[in-house]
């Protein structure tokens, strides 16, 4: 057992090329050199560049005890159009990206600065990769480059040490961190409320039917833990020795027992436990509580409320999404009934809607269809009475739109990092046209609201230093401070009908909802709930409604709190005591700063820029390097690829050979990509055996073997395009290609030694994404048209190809219907006859055909979710079945075999799996039973067996 993850290596290193040239052509890359590698940003953003170059040589310098000296060299890419709230380190190659847009919420990822925030944790994992690059790892990253490098410290490391690393570093090294914001750990603290620990297989790999915190909560929680009991430094004796025996299994587990005495299961079992205490502990202290009951209906299912509002008829709405649903805008009946779907909402960078008398406004993700790292944020409007919906802006860079009191304006943060500092941007909400703009000289800015006469807007003004509450005057641009800068945790302004300000803080410990008067700066908490409460609500009725985490999800929660104006809060005669009526400020449970106050240092508010020289970057062949040579994971065509690829992705080179196990013929070749232009260019070569039959003029049984050796040179072009709008993602790629073939050794072949052939391809999907547990879109369609002809001194035939399939809902939301139609025409006297890629009814072996079509009618479902893991190899997630009819019809000219039909009934179970807790991988079998008789089948039984593997490999 503990040798099985290398028996399995050499599926996992497998080549996955990425799509190429998603840039631009006409950004002007420049780098600035560092002993760390290469920061790579476009033209105009040298500032942030030279401050995230200074902070990755302060952290490799002086930042290294816990993990280690060892450090690679690196391509750091600061992508500013790409909106994507997120960053990556990736190895094959080795490289890293951040993408610069903020997001607007603080409460979760932090008040740290985004951009210094992503430079601490994602070099942490440069930090990380570079040290697990030792022992086994080390020896199968000189065998097989990176990609045995990444495979190897996929195994060896789990994601939990990973993130959970991460996100103390972050915490230790700037003055935010997820690991003091209280919202980070809320579902976990509300599991613990409720004495639910999940076992650490469910923990390590998720689940499909109830909500179980990510690795980076389990992560912090547990190194934090260990950090505390035995040293500052005890992670980095784990994970160079668990690294450096990366190939057997449980080797970092073993590391870890040996350090600590106790195992992963153990350490999480101890940990959650510790965690419990401490919290129960802490929760007594904060007592007596004053919170909300909950409202809406009573769900089961795990559903998400956000974003309570109240529209102009007093109808209470929110956003509301789940495992079940995408998200959407539901009217809440506070009486308990069911929920009301007024809209759909489409794909968004983060959840986010705003209502206001008889609007609702929120943002929608797109894309340019070419450059798909060229993303905007555009707002979208809808009118609650009409139902009519209306996209506001184009090509735009919006962030948490909100609406004017009378309805008439709406107050948008514009944030284009290349273009300078964020923007406060007035619209018209008839048309949409900006009718004032005020720049702020601040990292981030969220949240604008309007006051009630529409005369101010107040804002969220994020510096280095900390975050404050501002009003801006809209008649003169002057701004006013009402709540200082600090580094403290809120989140989600609202304005009440009254003209006060009510937010979310995690300043004592806790995510709770504060009152602040604009006109006296007086700021009153107003709740204290044991375990979060955010996105708050002031209605006129007097009510305060906000979400809170449960083990359920985000849940609607009010509370009577006696109207707006009340700013003696709920503490006035609880904590009268306490200045302002506040309850004093703490840190987070889950802070734990004892487990790293030896690494402490604020780099994001003291660390300042130095200058570094910067020149010019090839978009082209710049930063070209030779990363891994590996086996290609086929089992069919097994071999070695060896590859290269930019800095900035925009060009692959990748030299292959493989021997094809079925024809028991070898193939070798090279091939260029190079997406630096509209369409991505492509060059190859290969030289291939090939065994394959013709049918033989004018004799009905008698096939024609054909064994010749050939060369192919080819070169053609596609254009990937791809449109988000709406719930729906479209992808349309058009290509074509020549190929020219030299032909040898032909042995009983009627092909001329040299001829050429065309090839056309369109390929088209458009699907609704899916919600967490359906199976497959339901709703939706794909299109796969190819063309090939060959052509030289005599007519060498043709093929024309079409898949096809269409998506519909199932009976349950779950559930889907996928209908396939397919159809082939190739002439098997056809001298060259092109590979085969038709789908023929499940359970047939391929029949010698001129021209062939096929229906096919699927029906998919879950039908277990069992949550259940093996000795940490595989862990079983869900269990889903394809019930399907299949029919084929073909006829073959010129003989007998016209208008042959075969059809057959059947099922794939499908096991949705974790393996060796690193890699999703979908394992199952099939049954076919054939209705009719199979001509070109020697077997007799009807019923037929095939292994499936898909996911991973």
């Amino acid at each position: 057992m503990r040798y099985l993850p290398l028996l399995i290596l050499l599926l996992l290193c497998t080549c996955v090329r990425a799509q190429i040239g998603l840039h631009p052509p006409a950004v002007d890359w420049q780098k600035i050199e560092t002993t760390e590698g290469r920061v790579l940003f476009p033209k105009g953003y040298e500032a942030r560049a030279k401050r995230v170059a200074t902070l990755i040589e302060l952290l490799n310098e002086k930042h290294t005890r816990s993990i280690g000296e060892q450090q690679f060299d690196v391509d750091i890419v600061l992508q500013t159009p790409n909106m994507t709230i997120n960053g990556f380190v990736g190895l094959a190659p080795f490289r890293s990206g951040f993408f610069a847009t903020p997001p607007q919420s603080f409460s979760l990822l932090s008040t740290a600065d985004w951009m210094d925030l992503l430079t601490i944790h994602e070099f942490r994992h440069v930090q990380q990769n570079s040290n697990e690059r030792r022992g086994l790892t080390k020896l199968v990253s000189y065998l097989q480059g990176q990609f045995g490098w990444a495979v190897l410290s996929g195994i060896a490391v789990p994601n939990w040490f990973a993130e959970g690393d991460a996100t103390i570093y972050e915490t230790a090294m700037s003055p935010g961190g997820r690991g003091r914001t209280p919202a980070f750990s809320g579902t976990l603290r509300s599991l613990l409320a409720e004495d639910i620990i999940y076992k650490y297989p469910v923990a390590r790999n998720n689940s499909f039917r109830r909500i179980v915190p990510d690795h980076y909560r389990y992560g912090y929680g547990m190194l934090t833990y260990a950090r505390e009991r035995y040293g500052n430094d005890v992670w980095r004796k784990v994970l160079h020795q668990g690294a450096a025996q990366g190939g057997l299994l449980y080797s970092f587990s073993r590391a870890l027992k040996k350090e600590t005495g106790l195992s992963t299961p153990e350490l999480y079992a101890t940990t959650m436990a510790d965690l419990k205490a401490a919290q129960d502990s802490l929760t007594a202290a904060r007592a007596p509580f004053i919170e909300g009951q909950a409202i809406g209906a009573t769900r089961k299912d795990i559903v998400n409320y956000r974003f309570p509002a109240m529209d102009g008829e007093g109808r209470l709405m929110a956003l509301r999404s789940g495992f079940q649903v995408l998200p959407q805008l539901v009217e809440i009946d506070p009486a308990g009934g069911p929920d009301r779907v007024v809209t759909n909402l489409g794909i968004q960078r983060e959840p986010y809607v705003d209502v206001h008398g008889k609007f609702a406004v929120w943002m929608e993700r797109r894309q340019h269809p070419r450059y798909t790292n060229l993303q905007f944020s555009d707002i979208t409007l809808y009118e609650l009475g009409s139902g009519r919906k209306r996209q506001l802006t184009e090509n735009g860079k919006y962030v948490s739109p909100s609406l004017s009191f009378d309805g008439r304006q709406i107050v948008s943060v514009y944030h284009d990092p290349l273009a300078g500092p964020p923007e406060i941007v007035i619209l018209n909400t008839v048309s949409g046209e900006v009718e004032s703009r005020f720049r702020r000289n601040a990292t981030s800015v969220s949240f604008p609201r309007f006051s009630p006469d529409g005369k101010t807007v107040y804002f969220f003004d994020q510096q280095y230093s900390g975050i404050a509450i501002m009003a801006l005057d809209l008649a003169s641009g002057q701004t006013t401070t009402l709540k200082e800068r600090s580094p403290e945790a809120i989140d989600l302004l609202r304005v009440a009908p009254g003209g006060t300000l009510v937010y979310a803080s995690g300043r004592d410990g806790v995510d709770n909802i504060y009152q602040l008067e604009p006109a006296s700066g007086d700021i009153v908490q107003l709740t204290n709930v044991a375990v979060g409460a955010t996105m708050p609500l002031l209605t006129k009725d007097g009510y305060l409604i906000y979400s809170t985490p449960t083990p359920k999800g985000l849940r609607l929660q009010r509370l009577a709190f006696g109207g707006d104006k009340n700013l003696n809060g709920v503490y006035g005669g609880l904590y009268a005591g306490i200045p302002g009526g506040l309850l004093p400020a703490g840190p987070s449970y889950y802070e734990r700063a004892a487990g790293f106050v030896e690494e402490a240092v604020d780099l994001s508010s003291t660390v300042e820029a130095k200058e570094y020289p910067v020149s010019d970057f090839s978009d082209n062949l710049g930063g070209i390097k030779l990363h891994s040579w590996s086996y290609n994971g086929s089992y069919v065509s097994p071999g070695a690829i060896i590859a290269a690829t930019n800095a900035l992705n925009t060009i692959a080179i990748d030299v292959d050979g493989q021997y094809n196990l079925n024809e028991k013929r070898s193939a070798a070749s090279a091939s260029v990509n190079y997406g630096g232009l509209f369409p991505v260019l492509r060059a190859a070569v290969e030289l291939r055996d090939r065994n394959y039959s013709t049918f033989r003029a004018g004799v009905d049984t008698v096939f024609n073997r054909v064994n010749l050796n050939q060369l192919t040179v080819s070169g053609g072009l596609r254009v990937p395009l791809t449109w988000v709008s709406g719930n729906f993602q479209t992808n349309l790629t058009p290509a074509a290609e020549y190929t020219y073939y030299a032909l040898s050794n032909n042995e009983g072949g009627e092909l001329p030694d040299n001829f050429g052939g065309l090839g056309f391809q369109l390929t088209f999907s458009s699907f609704q994404r899916l919600a967490y547990q359906q199976v497959q879109s339901r709703l939706g369609a794909s299109l796969f048209l190819r063309y090939d002809q060959g052509f030289g001194e005599e007519d060498l035939g043709d093929r024309f190809l079409l898949r096809s399939a269409i998506n519909l809902p199932g009976l349950f939301a779950t559930h889907g219907l996928k209908l396939d139609f397919d159809y082939q025409r190739e002439p098997i006297r056809n001298a060259y006859q092109f590979p085969d890629a038709f789908r023929y009814a499940r359970g047939y072996v391929a029949p010698a055909a001129d021209r062939v079509y096929r229906l096919g009618v699927n029906y998919q479902l879950p039908i277990l979710y069992p949550d259940f893991g093996i000795a940490g190899v595989t862990y079983f997630q869900r269990v889903r079945l394809n019930a399907f009819y299949d029919y084929h019809n073909y006829s073959l000219e010129g003989t007998s075999i016209q208008n042959i039909s075969a059809s057959s009934v059947g099922g794939q179970f499908l096991f949705d799996n974790v393996w060796l807790n690193a890699q999703d991988i979908t394992v199952g079998f099939e049954l076919a039973y054939r209705l009719d008789r199979d001509l070109f089948s020697g077997e007799a039984n009807d019923l037929r067996f095939r292994f499936l593997v898909s996911g991973g490999f």
